[in-house]
């Protein structure tokens, strides 16, 4: 009788930011995506200007994370804003 050894691999720790913070938003087509990753649908493009950041998440298509708007409208990919 085989057995298999199984190996118990811990999901991958959120980013430690601390939040909230404030980010700038510069160009005129990022989407807000209604949770965190582009497996998510679309909800909008958000207009140019500052906005606060209540929560930081790892997801699909962000190297630096996917921001929660204070507004609760949705999530931002933090590849696309400068944190001010």
């Amino acid at each position: 009788m085989l057995l298999s050894k199984v190996v118990y691999e811990p999901k991958a720790a959120e980013p430690e930011v601390k939040v909230p913070f404030l980010v700038k938003v510069s160009i005129s087509d990022l989407n807000i995506r209604k949770g965190p990753g582009t497996d998510y649908d679309r909800v909008q493009f958000i207009p140019v200007g500052v906005y606060t950041i209540m929560e930081v998440r790892s997801g699909k298509g962000s190297s630096a994370g996917w921001g929660r708007l204070k507004s609760g409208i949705g999530w931002l990919s933090l590849d696309f804003v400068r944190r001010i």
